[in-house]
């Protein structure tokens, strides 16, 4: 055999094996009936208000912030045909946070003391079931009785928020997976369009791109990295359709810069979430001299700024 033909017998040899030895994974939950999992989800917004005045020695902020921490057990009743499984939530522990503009804040942990005497507190124990997709998209199926705890006072409506249907898909979706599409190696990547979180003083679409960054199979299960950045889309997701933007034409009054990052590390085998985070930090800046500033002094300055953070993560 000549040389040249030797080496491109070799080369194609190569390829095959090393293509071959490249692991490969479906992005989709696995979930298994009877199995059981506790989790530490945490989902909080916050917005800062910052106008600076050089010119006469002032400055004026602000600050808001909303959170809620949950641990919860997630039991696997039932997975049909499809891999879709009917999952039992039961609340463990809870924590809530709610501070103002003017900084009067409402606070409540459930492994406090204090936490204890607080109405909200009915809450720990509670469950409600809920269908959970291969692609992680969530669907609730019975919470009656967790809504039935508390309906009055300010107590009710914090846990009409957390039970609404809304939130709850919110708290266990998982955003990741729900375009990924077919066998995926490392560097292999999908995109969703998705409206910007809750609250954000101007609403928009974003394009959420994620990248497999890993994949290990190693004592018969399959574990996957997938990361997340985002950047702004001109087109409309199907959230935002009709609604005009929180700051109306004042917006464009701004210089805008955001950041939208995210990671999981997820067992495909097991359909067991390790952790999963994915935050947004936006800021919107507007500067004006004013018409008597000093020569020494700066313009003044209108800073506000908004953070959103999910993060889930498995609690051994």
């Amino acid at each position: 055999m000549k040389v040249e033909k030797l080496c491109a017998v070799i080369c194609i040899s190569l390829a095959i094996v090393i293509g071959g030895c490249v692991p490969t994974a479906q992005m989709k939950l696995s979930l298994a009936p009877q199995s059981e999992t506790v989790y530490k989800v945490t989902m909080e917004t916050s917005k800062d208000y910052s106008f600076v005045q050089p010119s006469i020695n002032k400055t004026k902020e602000r600050h808001t912030v909303g959170k809620v921490e949950m641990v919860f057990a997630q039991k696997i009743e039932s997975v049909d045909g499809q891999g879709s499984a009917i999952a039992d939530i039961s609340v463990k522990q809870l924590k809530y946070l709610s501070q103002n503009p003017e900084g009067k804040s409402v606070e409540f942990d459930s492994e406090n003391e204090q936490g204890k005497a607080d109405p909200l507190a009915k809450l720990v124990g509670v469950s409600y079931k809920i269908k959970i997709t291969p692609k992680g998209s969530v669907e609730v199926v019975d919470v009656a009785a967790a809504r039935g705890i508390l309906k009055s006072g300010s107590a009710g409506k914090v846990a009409e928020r957390l039970f609404s249907d809304e939130e709850i898909a919110r708290r266990h979706q998982v955003m990741a997976l729900f375009d990924a599409k077919g066998p995926c190696k490392k560097g292999d990547k999908w995109s969703s369009l998705a409206a910007s979180p809750g609250g954000m003083l101007k609403p928009k679409t974003f394009e959420k791109i994620y990248t497999v960054t890993d994949v290990k199979q190693q004592n018969k299960q399959t574990t996957a990295v997938v990361t997340m950045n985002a950047v702004p889309s001109s087109k409309r997701s199907e959230e935002l359709a009709g609604k005009e933007p929180a700051m109306g034409f004042f917006a464009n009054m701004f210089d805008e810069k955001d950041e939208y990052t995210g990671k999981m590390v997820v067992n495909l085998t097991t359909g067991v979430i390790s952790s999963y985070q994915e935050t947004l930090k936006a800021q919107w800046l507007a500067a004006e001299s004013p018409d008597d500033q000093k020569s020494d002094k700066g313009p003044d300055q209108l800073t506000m700024g908004f953070t959103s953070i999910y993060s889930i993560e498995k609690v051994d």
